[in-house]
Formats: structure tokens, C-alpha cells, sequence
């Protein structure tokens, strides 16, 4: 097993490896894994909080039992969790629409500085 430092140089050591095979490099250079409409569109699905029953499940020697009693919890509780879900969903659903409200802004700013520049 590695210290922290030697994992965090190895990694180091590895992501400029990889950006030498790529031909890229981190001064300044523009790189995007996807469009910001994808990545607004994630965050958006990802701030709504969904919980399915049939994800509750134990994986232990004697996993049958625990799950029904997970369950059965689950059941009892639900309207404690459906509102606490909904509650955190509506936080979630605000940050991400003013993060993409941001990117936006970010966007047309950058536009305009490219545009007086040139």
C-alpha cells in the first residue's frame, strides 16, 4: 500500500503521461468531455432525488431477511422520506439551475470579451 504522497505523485506522473499521448496539456488549453447542454442536462436529472425499493437489498449470508426488514423500514418511514427526498430535490433543482444559469452568463461574458477582442 502506498502514503498519500506517493499515490498523489503517481497519479501526477500518470495524468501527464497521458496528457503527452494525448498532445494536451493543462496551460490554458480548452478540453471538454461533452457540450454544456449535456452537462446541464445531467446535472438537472442528477438533482432529483428518486428512491427505488427494489435498490434496497443486502448482500450479507443471510441478506433475505435483512432486506425485508430494510424494507419493511423503508415502508414505515416513507412519508418522513418522501419528504425529506422532496425537500432535498427542491435544493438540488435550485443549484443546479442557477449553476447552469452561470455557465450561461459565463458563456455569453467570454462571447462578448472574444468579439471587443477582436
Amino acid at each position: 500500500m502506498k502514503d498519500p504522497e506517493e499515490a498523489l505523485a503517481a497519479a501526477r506522473a500518470a495524468a501527464a503521461a497521458r496528457a503527452d499521448a494525448d498532445g494536451a496539456s493543462d496551460a490554458g488549453e480548452d478540453w471538454r468531455l461533452d457540450s454544456s447542454v449535456d452537462r446541464g442536462r445531467r446535472l438537472s436529472n442528477w438533482a432529483i432525488i428518486k428512491p427505488e425499493l427494489i435498490e434496497v437489498g443486502s448482500t450479507r449470508r443471510f441478506g433475505r431477511p435483512i432486506t425485508w426488514i430494510k424494507r419493511a423500514l423503508i415502508r414505515l418511514l416513507s412519508q418522513y422520506l418522501n419528504q425529506m427526498g422532496a425537500q432535498e430535490s427542491r435544493f438540488n433543482a435550485d443549484v443546479a439551475a442557477h449553476v447552469i444559469s452561470l455557465e450561461e452568463r459565463v458563456r455569453k461574458l467570454e462571447d462578448e470579451l472574444k468579439r471587443r477582442s477582436s
